[in-house]
């Protein structure tokens, strides 16, 4: 069992599918030295306390006001307090241990003690609520603590100055007046959000291209994808060598299941796994330690930074220290950062996928805590949508004007596509892509396929789709996909993003393959009804449940769990015998009385 929980820390790490999720993942001291950065760690804070679920929050800017230490037992009372109001005492007692566990775990507040029988309160079957916390304090890490205080009372909102455009003009004046200005040295105009928006969809499409082998499109020759980039889409196993390859040398490298699953993506999933892969690349390069996580420390400020800065705003890179102006340019290949020289000085525009890197974790009702994979697993293989939910993707308004205003021209943008879903099947796909054709081709049935100058269609058919799943593309991202490139018209009114019975019919073809499910569990036999009760309230708290069956008065937990379950079931055991043992020693002692 110990080995496999290692196992399970380590998938933890590699599968970690936001920001947040990397930072559970790294150790005390890593974090520790993000939150005491001079220049950043206010913002490390910041983006954390954000990210935490509303009563952590509330227990962060109480203790940040009264000195960074509190009694355990007052921090108890606050939420008991609350319960009061008309919510249920065990309920928030459970909702305020659970805050301090994941306050702990992000090193927001030093460890806790750690009592080998915390749970002890649920072997016993009365209604105590005793605290055995005596005088334990809650204390705020030193660099956490100074970090939220210095966020608390500043009023910069970015990390760094933005240029204006006025100080844009002066730049280029300097630069004429010293000669700079030829005409070789033409300084485009600041890019707009529509046209930021373009750029990094367009470093996205190199990518796909790639993936599907694509060289052209429209009549022009696609840019290949940086070297980074190529060696990324190997390694993470979304292209292979042909292992058809016959004709010597070195093998071309094609796409593979995983690689199909990544083109219906979102743009943000496709770059955060990116940004994983360079997060990793930064600790193999480097044989010191301690420059490594030095190195990564400054990848992952400046990523949270990105996130406090706004998009079509330039920013100076001479503002960052050496290591982040390499990462600067790493990240422009992968098209979170547009760069621009004007009279000498280079200045970076974060875009809305850099943004939005940290902001969309934030999103989330509580990712801190429903930490599920879902789609965004299957670079670990893992992962699948068995049971049917709500699949509705979120279109910025950046996004939504840039889609807008490719329509409305003569000839629209091949980095666009608007998709409108009919009931009786048929796609219609307003664009000029001919990889959006051909990621349309992995769900939808391809004799079918008709085209016009600037629009296409296809049917949605059993046959299609199961063809899907069978290329290990699930029900839940082909869905994401059709909603998430909706036509503009149809999100501006009040008709679904794809017809009901189109939805219902997706999930039904999928549930023709998931009908049966395997879970490996482990079974525990209890000796009563009491331990078997216990048993069961203690593995739903933990998510360890499974199945019981209360006539035969077994329990059936997931293999995960089981452990910490039969360690359980054992102590429960002891007390209830020692219980027994009082209880009959109590009743020899009445009877010699009598």
């Amino acid at each position: 069992m110990s080995s496999s929980s290692s196992n399970s820390s380590t998938k933890s790490k590699s599968s970690s599918h936001d920001l947040f999720g990397y930072l559970r993942s790294l150790p005390p001291s890593t974090l520790r030295t993000l939150y005491g950065n001079e220049q950043c760690g206010v913002y490390a804070c910041r983006a954390i306390l954000q990210h935490l679920p509303e009563l952590a929050r509330q227990f962060v800017l109480r203790l940040a006001v009264c000195g960074g230490t509190f009694p355990r037992k007052s921090v108890d009372l606050w939420t008991k307090n609350d319960a009061q109001g008309g919510g249920s005492e065990n309920s928030a007692m459970k909702e305020s241990k659970m805050s301090l566990i994941w306050m702990e775990r992000l090193c927001v507040i030093e460890p806790l003690k750690r009592n080998s029988e915390e749970d002890e309160d649920m072997l016993d079957n009365d209604d105590s609520n005793s605290n055995s916390n005596g005088n334990e304090l809650v204390v705020l890490t030193p660099e956490f603590n100074a970090g939220i205080k210095t966020s608390m009372t500043s009023l910069r909102s970015a990390p760094w100055p933005f240029v204006t455009p006025m100080q844009q003009a002066s730049l280029k004046a300097k630069a004429a007046k010293v000669g700079l200005s030829t005409s070789k040295h033409k300084y485009p105009p600041p890019p707009t959000l529509m046209e930021l928006e373009r750029y990094t969809q367009r470093r996205w499409d190199s990518v796909l291209h790639y993936l599907v082998g694509s060289t052209s499109e429209g009549g022009e020759d696609v840019e290949d994808p940086p070297e980074a980039v190529v060696h990324f889409l190997e390694r993470t196993g979304l292209m292979q060598e042909d292992p058809e390859w016959r004709r010597g040398g070195k093998a071309p490298l094609v796409i593979t299941s995983r690689g199909y699953e990544f083109m219906l993506l979102d743009v943000h999933v496709q770059v955060w796994q990116f940004v994983l892969q360079y997060l990793k690349s930064l600790q193999m390069k480097f044989r010191n330690d301690k420059k490594a996580q030095e190195i990564q420390s400054e990848a992952l400020l400046f990523l949270i930074c990105l996130s406090y800065c706004r998009v079509g705003e330039a920013y100076p890179a001479d503002a960052l220290s050496k290591d982040a102006k390499i990462l600067m340019k790493d990240f422009s290949k992968f098209g979170l950062i547009y760069l621009a020289h004007v009279g000498g000085t280079t200045l970076f525009y974060p875009t809305r996928v850099a943004v939005n890197l940290v902001a969309a974790s934030n999103d989330e009702e509580s990712p801190i805590i429903n930490n599920s994979s879902g789609v965004l697993s299957i670079l670990d293989g893992e992962g699948d949508d068995d049971g049917r939910e709500e699949v509705n993707p979120p279109s910025s308004a950046s996004a939504a004007r840039a889609l807008e205003a490719s329509l409305a021209e003569p000839v629209p943008s091949s980095s666009h596509i608007a998709i409108i879903i009919q009931t009786n099947f048929q796609l219609c796909a307003y664009t000029t892509s001919q990889l959006h054709v051909s990621m349309l081709g992995l769900f939808c049935d391809v004799q079918s396929f008709r085209r016009l100058s600037n629009v296409v269609f296809y049917h949605i058919t059993r046959d299609s789709v199961k063809g899907a799943f069978k290329l290990g593309i699930t029900a839940k991202q082909i869905l994401r996909f059709l909603k998430m490139h909706a036509h503009p018209r149809i999100r501006s009114s009040n008709h679904p993003l794809v017809p009901s019975n189109v939805e219902d019919q997706i999930w039904l073809w999928n549930r023709e393959r998931t009908r049966v499910q395997f879970e490996e569990v482990y079974i525990h036999q209890c000796q009563n009804a009491q331990e078997f009760q216990a048993v069961v309230t203690y593995a739903q708290d933990r998510g360890a449940f499974s199945w019981s069956d209360a006539n035969k008065l077994r329990v059936f937990v997931k293999y995960a769990g089981a452990e910490v379950v039969v360690s359980f079931a054992r102590r429960w055991r002891s007390r209830a015998a020692q219980r027994r043992a009082r209880e009959s020693e109590g009743r020899m002692r009445q009877s010699a009385y009598s």
